[in-house]
């Protein structure tokens, strides 16, 4: 048993000397439809339209930055990456009855890691196919303060499966570009209700429940550091 353990960690020694290390980093791009979640936004611009002359928009873009690692085996490489995207969403208006400012501002935030397995087609062409963790935290900034409240009490997060062809412009400098297409599907659902609470929609009348996937899809613009990767 002891032997074999030694025998895989010089193995895997060996192969590390001749393999490619490159670090990565750029920024990411996605879109997700959250028909659920943007109903729900919806319903609250409804509820409110008296005081709220500038409604809540949709969730659909976010953006962020990527950075990761990347070991590369011959025509195999094995990546490590995590992203961080973001956006803002703001609704408000004035109270008719009181003339005070009537505001709900939201921050969401995805927060992924995932480890991911690439084939080299061609120099300027690989393709990956992944799996990782994402989070996704919600918060509201408290009116006239620049204090923000999170929604949920711990970051909802899901397990995801993804696919990236990777465009790879000039592999053979030492800093390539690649432009990198991906699809990100989650594994599970997230529970909306929390949200639903604190943007007010079960207070007056009674909504049922509802959850989403946020299924993603976007463009990620990567810079790459160190030995070639065509090599």
């Amino acid at each position: 048993m002891i032997r074999g353990i030694l025998l895989l960690i010089c193995s895997l020694q060996v192969s590390l000397l001749f393999s490619q290390l490159n670090m990565k980093a750029g920024f990411t791009s996605l879109y997700t439809p959250a028909s659920q979640f943007n109903a729900e936004i919806a319903a609250f611009n409804n509820q409110e339209e008296v005081r709220l002359q500038n409604p809540i928009p949709e969730l659909h873009f976010l953006n962020g930055l990527q950075i990761g690692v990347r070991y590369s085996f011959d025509r195999i490489s094995t990546d490590l990456t995590w992203e961080n995207t973001l956006r803002k969403r703001v609704g408000f208006g004035e109270d008719p009855d009181t003339k005070s400012l009537f505001e709900r501002e939201y921050f969401f935030n995805f927060n992924a890691l995932s480890f991911n397995i690439e084939t080299h087609i061609s120099p300027n062409f690989h393709f990956s196919v992944g799996a990782g963790r994402r989070n996704l935290r919600i918060r509201r900034e408290i009116n006239g303060s620049n204090k923000r409240i999170d929604i949920f009490d711990t970051p909802q997060e899901h397990y995801f499966l993804q696919i990236k062809p990777i465009f790879i412009l000039s592999p053979s400098s030492k800093t390539p570009l690649a432009i990198t297409p991906f699809f990100l599907y989650p594994l599970s659902l997230t529970q909306l209700q929390d949200f639903q609470e604190d943007i007010g929609l079960n207070s007056t009348t009674p909504r049922p429940s509802v959850s989403e996937r946020f299924t993603s899809f976007g463009l990620s613009i990567v810079y790459y550091y160190g030995t070639r990767i065509d090599q």
